[in-house]
């Protein structure tokens, strides 16, 4: 900040810093807001806001070898795994239970899990 001879702050003008930060989607469910954020090229977060805290998770997905940026297929994806964490956080905090086709579902997927 620079001082005039009147002692009239002057605040140096804003950069343009567009780009760093995207906002994906923004919404509310059950009464939670969702934040979906792109960081960069390859940092993805969810923020959910439940009952005056905050709750965040992040995944770095790297571009394809040789590439500088993700694909529109990609980032989508990166958006809807990030937008089912945020989904799922909200409702494991609502005490939300599956019915018994989804657990079904899980269970089988489960089974085939080469690491359970």
């Amino acid at each position: 900040m620079k001082k005039t001879k009147k002692s009239k702050i002057v605040l140096p003008k804003p950069r343009d810093a567009t780009g760093r930060v995207k906002l994906l989607k923004a919404i509310p469910y059950k009464g939670c807001m969702t934040y979906i954020r792109r960081i960069g090229v390859d940092y993805f977060e969810y923020i959910v806001v439940f009952d005056k805290q905050v709750y965040s998770n992040y995944w770095i997905l790297k571009p394809d070898k040789g590439k500088k940026d993700l694909t529109k297929l990609q980032v989508d994806q990166a958006a809807g795994l990030a937008m089912a964490g945020a989904l799922a956080t909200v409702d494991m905090h609502l005490g939300a239970k599956l019915d018994k086709e989804t657990e079904a579902t899980v269970s089988a997927f489960e089974k085939n899990r080469p690491n359970s």
